[in-house]
């Protein structure tokens, strides 16, 4: 089995059976990541986790390219992609407590939580317009006012050829949901927060996974996106979390 960061939230599983796809999103000018709209090219399957604009946004141009694919997310996804176009023949509506079998791949849909985002500052504006991606920033102004959440994040709970893997579409929990423990693979994205550390350790902690990789922390939408921090999460779980290299395969 195989796993690729396309980086941000975009993760590629791949068995014998076939490939499925979470959250594509090609990086914006002045991102240093080199993803391109022709690597999410080939799927049959898109899975989104939440309707923001960096879960989303790049999936009009992809069903372009692809106009066989299916997209499976949430109502509020589902609703921005049919304002953005796509036929609903290819969105396929999901909902929380369902199971879903694709490719080899048995995908269970659990009600996550979005990380609590930081808001804006008078400070934080001004760095963004003292930016050299600035010019970015009236695009991601209106999509971010198109593509919402509305409390919808999923948690995929995900088996194949014998591995449990649960993969997060934020970094954060709901209370009241009963998570699976003990999975073989976390994907954790670690960005969200003023301070990721402290949320991603309480995850960690309830979820008691076997190993942990990690995304969604790199500079792929500036000026909104910078450096994050990796240090304090590498050094308290040494040994079983390991960064996500883009585009790079890793075989499990």
């Amino acid at each position: 089995m195989e796993i690729i960061w396309h980086g941000t939230a975009s993760i590629e599983l791949r068995t014998k059976e076939g490939k499925i796809l979470f959250d594509p999103f090609v990086p914006l000018h002045g991102s240093k990541v080199d993803v391109k709209l022709e690597d999410f090219d080939g799927f049959n399957d898109i899975f989104i986790t939440h309707g923001h604009l960096d879960h989303i946004v790049s999936l009009p141009s992809i069903y372009e390219r692809n106009p066989g694919i299916r997209i499976w997310c949430t109502e509020a996804p589902y609703k921005t992609l049919k304002r953005k176009k796509i036929p609903k023949e290819n969105l396929e509506k999901i909902q929380f407590g369902e199971e879903i079998c694709v490719h080899g791949f048995k995908l269970r849909v659990l009600h996550g939580k979005h990380a609590v985002l930081p808001k804006p500052t008078p400070k934080l504006l001004k760095s963004f317009l003292a930016s050299p991606a600035r010019e970015n920033l009236h695009y991601l102004l209106h999509e971010n006012t198109l593509c919402k959440e509305r409390g919808e994040t999923v948690f995929y709970e995900i088996e194949a050829e014998g591995k449990r893997f649960s993969l997060l579409g934020s970094l954060n929990l709901r209370d009241d949901i009963e998570y699976p423990t003990d999975c073989d693979y976390l994907i954790l994205p670690y960005n969200g927060w003023v301070n990721n550390f402290p949320p991603a350790v309480r995850v960690v902690e309830r979820l008691c996974p076997k190993n942990i990789f990690l995304d969604h922390f790199d500079d792929t939408f500036p000026p909104f996106t910078g450096e994050v921090d990796l240090a304090p999460i590498l050094e308290k779980y040494a040994g079983k979390i390991q960064p996500l290299e883009h585009n790079k395969t890793i075989m499990i």
